[in-house]
């Protein structure tokens, strides 16, 4: 394991990158449902790592995108798209674990992926943390 300080910047970027490796096995397994929730975590981290980085913390799912809006989506940090992308996967996360009618197709699983792995990457890109 990788041991990187809990609460920082750091440690919450690394645990968003775990869960959307995770949400790719989850996808690759069939488990579409699943994949969905664990792409809306990496994001959900991913968000937390900016927080972290301006030594901020939030208590809720809400507080968390009231949070993103006024300190990096409304001064033009981030781009007003990444703020949607986390209502809206927020959304199917809850979905994805509370519906039990809720169906995710392989396309829902897939699609969720690519927007998580942007947002990700994206988030490590505004705190100078990109993979090279």
């Amino acid at each position: 394991m990788t041991e990187v300080p809990s609460g920082t910047s750091e440690a919450e970027l690394a645990r968003g990158r775990q869960l959307l490796a995770a949400a790719a096995h989850l996808s690759a397994g069939g488990f579409f449902e699943d994949a969905v929730s664990r792409a809306y975590y990496a994001i959900f981290h991913a968000a937390c790592a900016l927080l972290a980085s301006i030594g901020r913390t939030v208590r809720t799912h809400d507080g968390l995108r009231a949070a993103i809006a006024q300190h990096f989506v409304k001064p033009g940090l981030l781009d007003a798209k990444y703020s949607r992308l986390l209502s809206r996967t927020s959304a199917d996360r809850n979905d994805a674990d509370y519906a039990a009618i809720a169906t995710f197709t392989a396309k829902d699983a897939e699609a969720a992926l690519t927007q998580a792995a942007e947002f990700v990457e994206t988030v490590a890109k505004v705190l100078g943390q990109a993979k090279t």
